[in-house]
């Protein structure tokens, strides 16, 4: 749909120069713009913007903080601190859908064991909750797969970001 807006828009910038050339062409007749005469005025000679520099609007500009992959050293803390947030709740979810899925195989279980005619099938709610924990289980599980790949690899890139040589202002010496 973005992408449809966009074209859109591209499409009525370049049609309507060639939409009013089509409609001069038609007519027959060229039409020239009015030729404006020139004023009395006198053009203005200072520049209309200009540029003022003192000694305090020309600083020593501190050096930006060191990066990895665009990313300050806080930045990448927080990008771990959620990484290692992702995989806690989907090891949530794996554990949740696992007792799940065998709460209702022990039921399914359970009433297959009992030989009885008053339990030939297990109860309802055996198989949404079963399917429900395996879904939530084999979920849980790839989400901690990919949790598990982003955190090692942004710890990873924090860890060089510590380890970076940097140069301490206020001491004004190389900080290991």
């Amino acid at each position: 749909m973005r992408y449809l807006i966009g074209f859109v828009f591209v499409l009525a910038l370049v049609s309507a120069p060639l939409a009013m050339s089509a409609q001069a062409g038609e007519e027959g007749a060229t039409s020239e713009p009015p030729a404006e005469e020139p004023s009395s005025e006198p053009a203005p000679e200072a520049p209309a913007l200009q540029l003022e520099l003192d000694d305090d609007s020309v600083k020593l500009a501190p050096s930006p903080p060191p990066t990895v992959n665009g990313y300050t050293l806080e930045e990448t803390q927080l990008r771990v601190k959620r990484a290692k947030i992702g995989l806690w709740s989907t090891a949530g979810a794996t554990v949740v859908g696992t007792g799940m899925a065998f709460a209702a195989f022990g039921a399914a279980w359970s009433c297959a064991l009992a030989w009885s005619p008053s339990c030939s099938y297990p109860p309802g709610w055996v198989a949404p909750v079963g399917w429900t924990g395996m879904v939530l289980m084999v979920g849980g599980i790839s989400g901690m797969i990919a949790c598990g790949i982003l955190k090692r690899r942004r710890r990873r890139d924090r860890d060089r970001l510590r380890r970076r040589v940097q140069w301490d202002l206020a001491q004004s010496r190389l900080v290991f």
